[in-house]
Order: structure tokens, then C-alpha cells, then sequence
């Protein structure tokens, strides 16, 4: 077990319901509330804006509305969103959405403080030095945004999407209610539980510590329970218990609470699946379901103890510790994103494969950012291919 130190200061308000409680919430921080969402007639359309809204009113708080935030949020939006922050001048930023929207209002907290451009802290040309408090609403479940720092932002212009974390961009409060995940359609869910999957992937299969099996039966458990929680929602879609129990899964995906302790490790599921989604905007869940199948492919060799640990604690496959049951492993994580509809190929995803060296540069880019030097030119080609 390394040393680390953990720090989570996120309010969490659980339960059908709690979205009657957002006007309360917010009224703590002030009078005057930038709310910030997805497609307004998308909102407007499932009732999800409507029940924010009430509640916002409710305690006599001055709203304004900031619309189109994407799947991919882009650099562009969230400049709009800062000149209206900074022109509106609100006590308070709330989130209505899932990761995207999240990370938009995180971006826009700390950018409506600065002078210079938003994609400094992208770029970490720039220093974060204060924020405007954030409330979330999360509607889909997904990527921890709700209970972490971390803001990722797409630029479409470079065909770059990089992430910046900094401790100010912690939501005050995520009030986290699953009856506002019901309207979500299955494909989307699938795509959601793909998503946090691969936080559950990432820092399990990629650490090095001989010896952890706290967060291994963490991660192993987690996954299982997404599993089993897809397994009731593509039977009954409104399954109240499986919603729920996806939601509180997603928060601690990626809140950095089960990789407590594992030391360094590297992350090539995200490395390389955030290039598709800077390419080809692609949903970030979906680039991680292409993406973790051929990460596991290319270090196959060297890992056969974890994947055929893995195999059998997940997915219950008999066999002793070898390629064979390794790899029956990885083909069943596979078989796992096809039956919830979830893409695992270039050509499953519609992604072109006409641009994978341009590709292989971005990776590397992007783990260099990241401080991860394990990779090179061959190796990223490698594993992009096995994405055909």
C-alpha cells in the first residue's frame, strides 16, 4: 500500500425526489443562480428543466438558463457560457446533466475569474485561482464528475480533448436522484455503464502493486454490479433499484477512492480513447467500449495472472491461471458490450480508420500531458489497430 492523501468534500443528497431540494440548496450560496444544461427542447421536452426550474423558484431565486451543452462539451461553449457568467454575475453555477454538462460549469467556475482563455487551464498554461460554487444535478451517471475535480473539455479546431483538475472545482453539493435517470434511453444507459466500467478498468488492470486486493475486489465488485444492473435494465428500463444502484456505483467510479494507495499507474484506456472522441466526437463510453478490449489484447502476455483473476471473478469463467483463461477474459468483456448494444470496434463506433497515424501523435500527446511514458510510436499503432 503507498502513501496518498484523499480529499473529498462534495455533499451528496441521495433519493427519488431530491430535486425538490435544489432551490433549498442553492439559496445557501445567494439569490441569483446560472443554470446550465443540455438542448433546451430536450430538457424542456422529459421534464427535467421544468422540476429544476420549480424548485430554483420556489425560493425565490433570479435564474438564468445556459443551453447546448454537447455529449463532447467544447472549449466554444464554455467561452459563451464565461462572458454570460461574467455579464449575469450569479451566486451560484448549477449543473443539469451528466458529465458533459458538469464538466462545462467546472470550466466555466474557475474561467469566469480569469483573464485569459479557458483553454490555458487545458493546456496548463494557466493557474486556477478561484471558483464560483457549483451544485450538480446529475440526470446521467457516468463519469464521477458530480464528486471530483477534474473538468475535460474538447477543441474541436486542434482535435484535442484534454482534462485539468484542481481541488476548487469540487462541487459543493451533487444532489444525485435516480428518478431523473428513468427518461434516459436504454442505448444511452448501456453507453453510461461502458463509461463507468472503464474508470473500474482503468486503475485495476494498469497498477503495479503486487499485493492489492482491496481495490481489486473493489473494482471487480463495482463491474460486477454494473453488470448485474444492465442485466435488469435491458429487461425493465424503469427498474428503480438498478437505476439507483448505477447512480451511487458512477460516483465512486473515478472519485479516486478505490485507487487510494496503488501508487502511479498508467491510464491507456483514456489516452486512447479520448483521441476518438476528439476526432470523431464520439461518446466518450463508446470510445472506452472500443478502446478496453484492444488495451487488454495488447498487454495479454504480460498480464495473464490479473486478466485470468479477472475472468473468473467478473465474468465466472473456470479455469486456471493462464492465456487461455485470460483472454477468455477479454472475450468476454466483449460479448458483454455487444449484448448491451455498446459499440467495440472502429467500425461498430463509424469511425473512419483512414487516420490512424495523425492519431497515434494525438495518444502520445495526450500521455504526455499525463506524465505516462510507458508508450511509444509502435505501441499506440499497435493498440489502434486492434480497434479495427
Amino acid at each position: 500500500m503507498n502513501s496518498f492523501e484523499y480529499y473529498l468534500p462534495t455533499k451528496i443528497i441521495f433519493g427519488e425526489g431530491t430535486i425538490a431540494k435544489l432551490g433549498e440548496v442553492a439559496s445557501t450560496f445567494g439569490k441569483k443562480a446560472l443554470l446550465v444544461t443540455y438542448d433546451e427542447e430536450f430538457v424542456r421536452s422529459i421534464g427535467l428543466f421544468d422540476k429544476a426550474i420549480k424548485a430554483l423558484e420556489e425560493k425565490n431565486l433570479e435564474v438564468t438558463s445556459f443551453f447546448g451543452v454537447k455529449s463532447n462539451p467544447t472549449v466554444e461553449h464554455v467561452r459563451e457560457g464565461i462572458e454570460i457568467a461574467k455579464a449575469k454575475k450569479p451566486d451560484v453555477l448549477i449543473a443539469l446533466g451528466g458529465g458533459s454538462v458538469i464538466d462545462t460549469v467546472k470550466a466555466m467556475a474557475v474561467g469566469v475569474f480569469y483573464d485569459g482563455d479557458i483553454w490555458d487551464f487545458a493546456s496548463g498554461e494557466g493557474d486556477v485561482t478561484e471558483a464560483l460554487p457549483i451544485i450538480t444535478v446529475l440526470t446521467i451517471p457516468a463519469t464521477s464528475s458530480e464528486m471530483n475535480a477534474t473538468a475535460v473539455i474538447s477543441n474541436d479546431a486542434i482535435k484535442r480533448k484534454e482534462g485539468f483538475i484542481n481541488q476548487l472545482m469540487f462541487p459543493k453539493v451533487s444532489i444525485l436522484d435516480p428518478e431523473l435517470t428513468v427518461s434516459i434511453p436504454i442505448l444511452q444507459t448501456a453507453i453510461s455503464a461502458a463509461d463507468i466500467v472503464s474508470h473500474l478498468m482503468e486503475g485495476y488492470i494498469n497498477h503495479n502493486d503486487p499485493w492489492a486486493p482491496m481495490q481489486d475486489r473493489f473494482a471487480q465488485g463495482m463491474i460486477k454490479t454494473i453488470i448485474d444492473c444492465m442485466e435488469k435494465l435491458l429487461k425493465n428500463p424503469e427498474d428503480s433499484q438498478a437505476r439507483a444502484t448505477m447512480m451511487w456505483v458512477s460516483t465512486f467510479a473515478w472519485n479516486g477512492f478505490y485507487v487510494c494507495g496503488l501508487g502511479p499507474f498508467d491510464a491507456p484506456i483514456h489516452m486512447v480513447g479520448h483521441s476518438f472522441s476528439a476526432f470523431y466526437d464520439v461518446p466518450h463510453g463508446s470510445a472506452m467500449s472500443v478502446s478496453i478490449p484492444a488495451v487488454m489484447k495488447f498487454h495479454l502476455k504480460d498480464r495473464i495472472e490479473k486478466y485470468s483473476i479477472f475472468a473468473r471473478e467478473v465474468f465466472g469463467i473456470e479455469g486456471d491461471i493462464s492465456e487461455k483463461t485470460a483472454q477468455a477474459g477479454i472475450d468476454a468483456i466483449v460479448d458483454w458490450f455487444r449484448k448491451i448494444g455498446v459499440p467495440t470496434s472502429f467500425k461498430e463506433a463509424n469511425m473512419p480508420e483512414n487516420e490512424l497515424d495523425s492519431m497515434v501523435e494525438n495518444v502520445l500527446l495526450t500521455g504526455e500531458h499525463w506524465g505516462i511514458e510507458t508508450y511509444n510510436k509502435e505501441m499506440v499503432l499497435s493498440i489502434l489497430k486492434l480497434c479495427l
